[in-house]
């Protein structure tokens, strides 16, 4: 049992969800499985391994948000590490790496390089008084973190428009920029603004409310659904057909929850009647999402890379010439820090690009959020770091989204962890200037659903104030990319 400690003055937010979601991983970037317990102004993470690796801790910023953090390599040693000073070492060095690399194009400008000098400064401070006074250690720690964020996330849009602008004079079309739809607003007016404001939509296929009942199937929302697409001349893609949730499997199934050849047979059924019956009527099929992350059925990694196989395979029977496309969420695999697993997401993709199975492309789910079943943010380097590992794989990216924002008067306060709408916009301007991403989905339509606030419309039905923003990126031409 290996074990690496930390002295920190952030013990007062450590709570049950936080230390879930804190992780380390080695070297190829999956997540070990740990323990972790907190003492004092000590936290402790046990591993059954004794290599170096990489703790990520969320990081509450001033601005109320969290972002996902984290260190240099650690190695194990007799004494303690401090947590801030590791995590602004960590967000300092990957700064530094970026900026290295972008100065063979772009100068920086004095603006940044000053924030980045006090953000040097700020870490060797920190780093000199962390035994004395670990008091400001912290507080200069946090202001290195803070400097290198600002200069992280503001620089990474200005490249983003860099992108857009090189994606515009090869002649590239903007990403198409869609909705996953889900309860239609009843207003026309409403209804109009959606048309206006997406040229894509992804149309769910939940299993539950199709066939609540083995063998017998409803479409009835899934072809209003479809109507409305085609009535607008929208691009459509139909899925993810199986999500392997509670929210999304029927109760029935669960009868044969031990038995994975059963299981597998009926889910291969599902997907030749929904084949069958929309064939020809769709742009896409999004075969599955977050299976790579489910553990609701208690099936090992083994039978769930099967079952995604089955699925892929069952549809190019049916139907060869539609595109195919998979999803895989929380992608930076921290799910395997509580429990085992032996593939990173990535892993898992790669293996089913190379059976050669007619995948024409991944897509990726980042659902923001604290809860186990999304992801922690992470700042907009991370994330193009990320959109670079993945394009490896030389398939298209279909990216579906969603974080909390506020339907809110000018007046009232910010809620902690929810994301104004400025904010949002430059992630989604950052995701999609990447040359490999062919395709944007804001991934919940209505607020509510699992108790989250990342929908388009409130809990009422009525738009919120982010639709007439992201109706701007639709809208976009090449050479108009200005948010």
């Amino acid at each position: 049992m290996g074990r690496i400690c930390f002295q920190t003055s952030r013990i007062q937010f450590l709570d049950e969800p936080l230390l879930r979601s804190c992780y380390m991983t080695g070297l190829e970037g999956i997540a070990w499985q740990r323990d972790m317990t907190f003492s004092g102004n000590r936290l402790m993470i046990d591993r059954q391994t004794h290599e170096s690796g990489h703790f990520f801790f969320p990081w509450r910023s001033e601005s109320g948000r969290e972002f996902m953090l984290g260190t240099t390599s650690l190695r194990e040693g007799a004494e303690d590490y401090h947590l801030e000073v590791e995590l602004a070492r960590g967000t300092l060095h990957r700064l530094r790496g970026y900026l290295a690399d972008r100065s063979r194009q772009f100068e920086l400008s004095q603006n940044y390089s000053d924030q980045l000098t006090e953000a040097h400064e700020q870490l060797l401070e920190a780093v000199l008084s962390w035994r004395s006074d670990a008091a400001l250690a912290s507080k200069a720690a946090s202001r290195a973190i803070e400097l290198s964020l600002s200069v992280i996330n503001q620089l990474s849009v200005e490249d983003a428009e860099h992108l857009m602008e090189a994606r515009h004079q090869a002649g590239m079309p903007n990403p198409m920029f869609g909705v996953k739809l889900g309860a239609m607003p009843e207003a026309d007016e409403y209804r109009q603004q959606l048309a206006e404001s997406f040229d894509s939509v992804m149309v769910p296929f939940p299993w539950r409310e199709v066939s609540p009942d083995e063998g017998k199937y409803q479409f009835y929302e899934v072809d209003r659904m479809l109507e409305w697409a085609h009535q607008h001349g929208k691009k459509i893609f139909a899925g993810p057909l199986i999500e392997l949730t509670e929210q999304a499997l029927p109760q029935w199934i669960y009868l044969w929850q031990n038995d994975f050849t059963s299981i597998q047979n009926y889910v291969i059924q599902y997907v030749e009647e929904v084949v069958r019956r929309y064939k020809g009527r769709v742009h896409a099929w999004h075969t599955s999402s977050g299976l790579n992350s489910s553990s609701v059925l208690g099936f090992s990694e083994e039978q769930v890379v099967r079952l995604s196989v089955d699925i892929v395979e069952t549809i190019r029977r049916l139907d060869n010439s539609t595109p195919v496309i998979v999803s895989f969420d929380l992608p930076w695999g921290e799910y395997a820090a509580n429990r085992r697993s032996d593939l990173s997401p990535l892993q898992f993709a790669d293996a089913l690009v190379r059976a050669e199975l007619g995948i024409n492309g991944i897509g990726i789910d980042l659902n923001f959020g604290d809860s186990a079943v999304e992801c922690t943010p992470r700042d907009f380097l991370e994330l193009n770091q990320m959109l670079n590992q993945w394009s490896a794989l030389e398939l298209p990216l279909v990216l579906g989204v969603s974080i909390a924002t506020a339907d809110r008067k000018e007046d009232e306060q910010f809620p902690d962890g929810f994301w104004d709408d400025n904010a949002a916009m430059r992630m989604l301007k950052v995701l999609r200037s990447k040359p490999s991403v062919q395709a944007l989905f804001w991934n919940q339509m209505v607020d509510g659903t699992g108790q989250r606030a990342g929908g388009i419309l409130n809990s009422t039905g009525s738009p919120k104030q982010l639709l007439s923003q992201l109706r701007t990126l639709a809208a976009k031409k090449p050479g108009a990319d200005s948010v």
